[in-house]
């Protein structure tokens, strides 16, 4: 996974109002089907195209020569441009008159323009829970692993935290997902699926492969009381919110979930975790406390945390150790203010680039983990001033700076 579970929990309890209570590693079943289909795309118009396009559906326009005059172009441009038009079924001569045809006119009603490819082959992924197609996010292998074979041992073979477990489709594909996409749905919607503007004749070709798509899901509660889990996949530290859906409607990743939870609770994991960073800490004299729902935390004084003790960006923040995770704070308002400087100056050095509004959406988000008041930006840059962190009042100096 390209991001650190810690990540994970921060988002889902400081952006999503979900306390987390339980953190689990994984690996969703994907079907991977190869198909055969007649496939119209769609694409931007070239500018002349959309004009000459346009002129035929609406101006009352229906030769060569009236779209060159109207247009004021070249005679052999347009000539080129209808040729082209033609070929990929857009424009059609009877009688010597230009019309649009059928998959033209729709192009001029969607501003798209559409192409049909007779015998398309492609591979398409739907998730193995309930048979919908996956998002177009998914089919980047720079960011996203399908797992299968050796790779997909190696990952249950990893003892790392939290440790990545199977679940296992409940049935084979199901061939009325296909049958589904040939069906209208809204253009934007199909784009996001990675599918084309229409499916028709939709044939697998063959047996369809099983692969598994790695997830962290993260189960808590709810400000309204209710229990809910949160999906996050490879592509962002944000929960993926189809993967959110299929699983919270799979009764047996329920069961699957379940399961590790209780065994979490039959050896206390929370607890050992906690107890286990603490000693190597050297603060083996306090203890972790536990919560009504069942996850421990770790209350510090100031003096615990500094340059020779526990890294600042530790307060308000979830620490995932041994088999479990745990929350770690301190009482001091001046400490978490100390906190919330040094997480914004590594948060402001990483970003190449970013304006007051970003800046501000960042401080709100950090004083809201640290249950601090929220400052402007003024009063954080003279915060890092007498704290000795210049960069991060440069920085501050810049965005508080008025414009010319």
């Amino acid at each position: 996974m390209p991001f650190r579970p810690e990540r994970v929990l921060e988002d889902a309890a400081v952006e999503r109002g979900l306390r987390p209570t339980r953190l689990h590693a994984l690996l969703l079943p994907v079907w991977r089907v190869e198909i055969r289909a007649t496939v119209t795309e769609g694409e931007d118009f070239h500018l002349i195209d959309r004009f000459l396009e346009r002129g035929l559906a609406h101006g009352g326009l229906e030769t060569v020569a009236e779209l060159a005059e109207f247009f004021a172009l070249d005679e052999p441009l347009v000539v080129q441009a209808v040729r082209f038009l033609s070929r990929t079924g857009h424009i059609e001569e009877r009688a010597g008159r230009l019309a649009l045809t059928p998959l033209g006119l729709r192009s001029v009603q969607d501003d798209r323009r559409y192409t049909i490819t007779r015998e398309d082959r492609r591979k398409l992924c739907f998730e193995a829970l309930a048979c919908t197609p996956l998002a177009r996010s998914h089919y980047d292998e720079r960011t996203v692993t399908m797992l299968s074979g050796d790779a997909l041992q190696k990952a249950l073979d990893s003892r790392r935290y939290p440790r990545f477990t199977c679940v296992h489709p409940t049935a084979g594909f199901d061939d009325r997902a296909l049958t589904q996409l040939t069906r209208g749905t809204d253009g934007k919607e199909r784009d996001r699926l990675n599918l084309p503007a229409a499916l028709d004749d939709v044939q697998s070709l063959g047996a369809e492969e099983l692969v598994f798509l790695p997830v962290h899901v993260v189960r808590g509660v709810r400000a309204n009381g209710r229990p809910g889990l949160l999906v996050y996949g490879q592509t962002g530290v944000e929960p993926d919110p189809d993967l959110t859906a299929v699983c919270e409607r799979a009764e047996h990743v329920f069961a699957v979930i379940e399961n590790e939870e209780r065994e979490a609770e039959r050896r206390e994991a929370g607890r050992r975790a906690a107890e286990d960073w603490l000693e190597k800490q050297g603060l083996g004299a306090h203890r972790p406390s536990r919560g009504p729902d069942g996850t421990y935390s770790v209350e510090l004084p100031a003096s615990a945390f500094g340059d020779d003790g526990v890294r600042l960006t530790k307060v308000g923040s979830y620490t995932v150790y041994g088999s479990s995770f745990f929350h770690v704070w301190c009482p001091s308002e001046n400490l978490r203010k100390r906190a919330l400087l040094e997480r914004l100056d590594l948060r402001l050095a990483a970003a190449r680039r970013i304006d007051r509004a970003a800046a501000e959406t960042v401080v709100a988000r950090l004083a809201r983990q640290l249950h601090l008041e929220v400052p402007d930006l003024w009063q954080l840059r003279k915060g890092a001033e007498k704290t000795g962190r210049e960069a991060l009042a440069a920085q501050l100096e810049r965005l508080t700076r008025p414009e010319p």
